[in-house]
């Protein structure tokens, strides 16, 4: 797997709560989430860490 991982994400109209399912997911793959940037209204990129490197 990448250290680092960097997603597009849109949210579209269920807002936030899907981009936390995604989060969640991500997680599971043992990503951790060090940065959302809102890009626009439903727009962001997300920025993900390895979760051993993002403790230590």
């Amino acid at each position: 797997m990448q250290l680092y991982l960097v997603e597009k994400f849109d949210t579209g109209p269920d807002g936030l709560k899907s981009m936390q399912a995604f989060i969640n997911e991500k997680a599971a793959e043992g990503y951790a989430l060090v940065q959302a940037v809102p890009r626009n209204t439903y727009h962001w990129v997300l920025f993900f860490k390895r979760e051993a490197e993002a403790s230590a």
